[in-house]
């Protein structure tokens, strides 16, 4: 009998070929992969692709003949991959494959924040061509941008940044050797910084480390930006230093509950630009993340060593 893999669809048509060479049988999922139907359709799995649900202890349980829960991506926050461990479970994941994709979608937020691109189109698809009168752009040249987090995307960041003119501030947990920026202490970075962008996971450490007293310590000119996790900020905190003036705007991403909630302030607040969890969602980014957790769930389910085990 064929092992049984879950893929949800976004991937399938990037691995159903190999996954049937391998002798695999694909069962398909819907992108939301709440737990119900992951049970359902796969209580007998061998291996689950995940993207970002919530992958519990509880459904571990249930999943007898788990081998492996492969990570449609980097984050791994919303699996309990150290119950998993216990369990003889692998629980892997894609560092890289879309670096790239989330490096330049935090770019261009900088650059949409400098130029108050959003507003400037929405006021004048609204009729209102004096706005860019009353609100004149930056140009980002000569200013100081800090990078928070500096592995796969945070020195692609770094790297595309070199072509602006702009200092660049980097804090890292372990400081690192890099020709596109200067390692910085934590204080340093929020209170020198017109930009700062995150991109740390969600750890014990870095959860709510953006918070009431570090928006105090940046600039009332400052913008932050975020596509780590939406956990990494203080989301509360950040809604008030965005309402007060401590702070001038925010590109985000990623949220502390997603997708956002309809009625959330962040909706309403005109100095926040919005996207919906979507920066890795390139087409090339897809494909990477694809196969790339495809050949980890094969790698395991043939008894070889993962390259990117977590746990």
């Amino acid at each position: 009998m064929a092992n049984k893999v879950l893929v949800p669809q976004i991937a399938v048509p990037y691995v159903k070929d190999d996954l049937a060479k391998h002798h695999l049988k694909m069962i398909s999922t819907s992108n939301a992969q709440k737990a119900d139907e992951l049970l359902s359709k796969g209580k007998d799995a061998v291996a689950v692709m995940l993207l970002g649900a919530p992958f519990t202890k509880d459904m571990i349980d249930q999943m007898p003949n788990l081998k492996v829960i492969s990570r449609f991506g980097v984050g791994y926050d919303n699996v309990d991959y150290r119950y998993a461990a216990k369990k003889g479970i692998k629980v892997t994941n894609t560092p890289g494959a879309n670096a790239a994709s989330v490096a330049e979608a935090a770019v261009t937020d900088i650059l949409i924040l400098s130029k108050h691109s959003y507003s400037i189109s929405k006021a004048m698809r609204e009729g209102d061509n004096d706005y860019v009168a009353k609100h004149p752009t930056n140009e980002l040249a000569g200013k100081t941008v800090g990078i928070i987090g500096f592995g796969h995307i945070g020195r692609m960041v770094a790297k595309m940044l070199s072509g602006f003119n702009v200092n660049v501030l980097i804090w890292n947990r372990h400081p690192k050797q890099s020709q596109y920026g200067k390692f910085v202490d934590w204080d340093t970075l929020l209170k020198q910084s017109d930009f700062i962008t995150l991109h740390v996971p969600a750890t014990p450490d870095t959860i709510h480390s953006i918070s009431t007293n570090e928006f105090k310590m940046m600039k009332d000119s400052a913008h932050i930006v975020n596509f780590a996790r939406g956990s990494v900020i203080d989301q509360k905190a950040l809604v008030e230093a965005l309402k007060s003036g401590e702070i001038a705007g925010a590109g985000l991403d990623v949220y502390e509950k997603e997708p956002l909630p309809e009625d959330s302030e962040l909706r309403k607040l005109p100095n926040v630009y919005l996207t919906p969890h979507n920066a890795g969602h390139s087409y090339e980014a897809i494909e990477r993340m694809s196969t790339r957790a495809a050949s980890e769930m094969e790698r395991v389910i043939n008894n070889e060593q993962p390259k990117w085990q977590i746990n």
